[in-house]
Parts: structure tokens; C-alpha cells; sequence
């Protein structure tokens, strides 16, 4: 299989694992299998901090990850899915697409410093929606990264 036929189904696998992942991440707390809450809750153990604060609750059931976490696997999915579509859209070079990738590391710092240090309070939509950003920008990063090999 050469490169090109390749790169041609990869948005494709990106979407149904970026799907998969938010569909995990939510902790199926949507659902009444206790099961699958309490084994998704365990796979992201490791990967996120799991605060009940700082994490959203459906029918006061918590998912598997942070607003933060949530957020960034909704913009890993969002972005997938815009590059399936789109697949023309965001033709450009690998150095430009680092500063989405940038400005999205600086907010989130700026957010995660200014709670820290005081300044404000946020909230887990803010959260929600800079980890959005983040997720959105590595996938336009790897979209991009993909276009320029084939």
C-alpha cells in the first residue's frame, strides 16, 4: 500500500478513535451500566486527575475525566471530523500549524496559572473550553503533518 492511499483513510481512523475515546472519556455517565462507569473510570485513572469538582456530572454521575480532559478529546473529535469533511480545508505548512497549537498551550497555562496564583476562579466550561482548543490543535497538527506526506 503506498503513502498516499494510506494518508486517504487515516481522518477516517481518526474520527471513529476520537469518537470512541470521547464516548469512553464521558464514562458512560449517561447510561445506568454501572459497569462501564466503573471500568472507564479506572482506564483514565492514569491519565487524569479525576476531581469530582472539576469534572462534569450527568444525573450526578461523574465522568471518567476532567471538563479539562473532556475538552481536549471533544476537540481531538470535533477537529477529526472537520478534517473528513473538510478534507481541503487547512492546506498549510507544518509551522503554521504550530500556532494554534501554541496559543492553545498558552491559554491553558495562563488559565491553570491564574487559578493557582488566585486571579480568578474558573469554571468547568472555561476548562472545558480550553481543553477544546488543545485537542482541536494537535489534531490540525496531525492533519497537517499527514497532508504534506502525501
Amino acid at each position: 500500500m503506498n503513502t498516499h492511499s494510506y494518508n486517504r483513510y487515516i481522518p477516517g481512523l481518526l474520527v471513529m478513535t476520537t469518537g470512541l475515546v470521547v464516548l469512553l472519556a464521558s464514562g458512560f455517565a449517561f447510561s445506568d451500566f454501572g459497569q462501564l462507569h466503573s471500568l472507564t473510570q479506572s482506564a483514565f485513572r492514569d491519565l487524569c486527575h479525576q476531581f469530582a469538582s472539576r469534572s462534569f456530572h450527568i444525573d450526578g454521575t461523574k465522568m471518567a475525566v476532567c471538563s479539562r480532559c473532556f475538552g481536549m478529546y471533544s476537540g481531538m473529535f470535533i477537529m477529526s471530523a472537520a478534517g473528513l469533511l473538510f478534507p481541503k480545508a487547512g492546506n498549510t505548512g507544518i509551522k503554521s500549524a504550530l500556532w494554534p497549537a501554541a496559543l492553545a498551550i498558552l491559554i491553558n497555562t495562563v488559565d491553570v496559572a491564574g487559578y493557582a496564583a488566585g486571579f480568578w476562579i474558573n469554571s468547568n466550561l472555561s476548562r472545558f473550553c480550553a481543553g477544546l482548543l488543545a485537542g482541536a490543535a494537535a489534531i490540525f497538527i496531525i492533519l497537517t503533518a499527514l497532508k504534506r506526506k502525501s
